[in-house]
């Protein structure tokens, strides 16, 4: 329960801010080049592929191979906080920041069995996406966008701090009200590295792939 209000407090609070910023400021009243820009907050489900059944091939011939450790990671909420610009009314591009906690489990393999290790991390995200803004449907937008950027992984003290580049796709849409706030649906996609904490005995050589669904609101400047 402690985690999940620290991972809401923040989207909850940035959601009333754009509440009363949405009531308090006219539609009619915008101008300027921040009449294109929004800031949104929003919260969302983490949910990582594993990685199961490797071998590494160390000779030709006849299959042999050292197995290599397993990787899972505990599914787990997630709070993001976006900047949405929009120069061009089919075009834009996005900033994002978005934070999460969840276990890392790694299954490493030994003559006697395996040996699992856990990993309670905290994970931030910085990552930037251009958007492509599809016809829009009464007051529904919808939008998909490609980019990149980085995850912060943040281990406990007995294993290593590790950064890793990511791939991002991002689809959703937003429903516009008749004020400058709005709200947000849609669903994420970070392809990246799996984490060995710097260490070759939880190396999986994997790349992963997080999926999460967020919701959330924005406000227009």
């Amino acid at each position: 329960m402690r985690r999940l209000q620290c991972l809401l407090l923040p989207a909850l609070l940035i959601a009333t801010s754009a509440t009363v910023l949405g009531q308090a400021l006219p539609t009619a009243s915008r101008s300027g080049i921040l009449s294109k820009v929004d800031l949104g907050a929003a919260a969302g489900g983490q949910f990582t592929t594993s990685v199961t059944n490797q071998t590494v091939q160390v000779s030709p011939g006849p299959a042999q191979g050292t197995p290599l450790p397993h990787y899972a990671t505990g599914d787990s909420l997630a709070g993001l906080v976006t900047l949405h610009d929009q120069p061009k009314s089919w075009a834009g591009f996005e900033l994002n920041y978005q934070y999460s906690r969840y276990a890392n489990r790694f299954f490493v393999p030994t003559g006697a069995g395996q040996v699992n290790y856990v990993a309670q991390t905290a994970v931030h995200e910085g990552t930037a996406a251009y958007l492509v803004h599809l016809r829009k449907m009464h007051r529904f937008s919808p939008y998909v966008g490609i980019g990149g950027g980085a995850l912060d992984f943040q281990p406990p003290a007995n294993f290593h701090h590790q950064w890793r580049g990511a791939a991002l796709a991002d689809i959703g849409f937003d429903m516009q009200t008749s004020s400058r706030l709005g709200f947000r649906l849609g669903a994420r996609d970070l392809f990246y590295r799996a984490p060995n904490f710097s260490s070759s005995v939880l190396s999986s050589s994997r790349w992963v792939s997080s999926e999460e669904p967020y919701v959330g609101m924005y406000v227009k400047f």
